[in-house]
């Protein structure tokens, strides 16, 4: 396994004037919240069931897979051909995705074994000029999920947006751990973008450690540009 990086990229702390956003992305009680969504309105979300939180724990829960796992993940569906895919050679990924925006709650909340990209705020569909959030699950139900290995994703490797027989590439230009609290504030993500074509791809980390009621303290980010 590749070695992850230990220290979170330094962030911009300019407050977003569209909204603050509190990121978690493990489903099962860890969906983004997206307060303040006035601009923009979901008209076919899923359904966020708080049911699936996990138990309160005062102890840390066993490592996911994502830390245990000694083989990464073969491409699923790699000969598929139509479709919005999204493709990270590093670590196995290529998987169809689909837009999607908030929950009734206002969280951005994928279903398990699936990729969004996030629609509001002005983010962009993948591949259009401007920043387009991409977000999947690290885990769900206790098993790994399509971002299991995301933390192994380094700066230079490779990116690939699929479409209708064409390919896009895009180069990492930042892969780190970030604090929960941190990331509404980060402008790479978040900020205004209309000159580059950029995917910050996200999911749910576990290197700050859990939280007493077993939800992840972090983020990773993974910035890539197109080349």
């Amino acid at each position: 396994m590749r070695r992850r990086p230990l220290l979170a990229v330094g962030l911009a702390l300019t407050v977003l004037a569209a909204a603050l956003l509190t990121w978690v992305m493990q489903r099962g009680g860890e969906p983004v919240q997206a307060s303040g969504a006035s601009t923009y309105t979901a008209t076919a979300s899923p359904t966020y069931s708080p049911t699936a939180s996990p138990t309160p724990s005062a102890t840390r829960p066993s490592p996911s897979p994502s830390t245990t796992a000694t083989k990464k993940p073969a491409p699923t569906n790699a000969l598929a051909t139509d479709g919005l895919r999204l493709r990270i050679p590093a670590i196995g990924v290529d998987r169809r995705m689909h837009g999607e925006g908030v929950t009734s709650e206002g969280k951005i909340d994928p279903e398990p074994g699936t990729v969004m990209w996030f629609q509001g705020f002005d983010r962009v569909r993948p591949g259009a000029v401007g920043t387009s959030v991409i977000a999947a699950h690290v885990e769900s139900g206790g098993k790994a999920d399509v971002f299991a290995h995301l933390a192994d994703v380094e700066v230079g490797d490779k990116v690939q947006l699929y479409e209708n027989g064409k390919t896009v590439s895009y180069r990492v230009t930042r892969a780190s751990v970030i604090d929960k609290n941190k990331v509404p504030t980060d402008q790479t993500v978040w900020g205004p973008n209309s000159s580059r074509t950029r995917l910050a791809i996200i999911t749910c980390d576990e290197a700050f450690g859990f939280r007493e009621d077993g939800h992840r303290r972090a983020n990773f980010v993974v910035i890539a540009e197109r080349v």
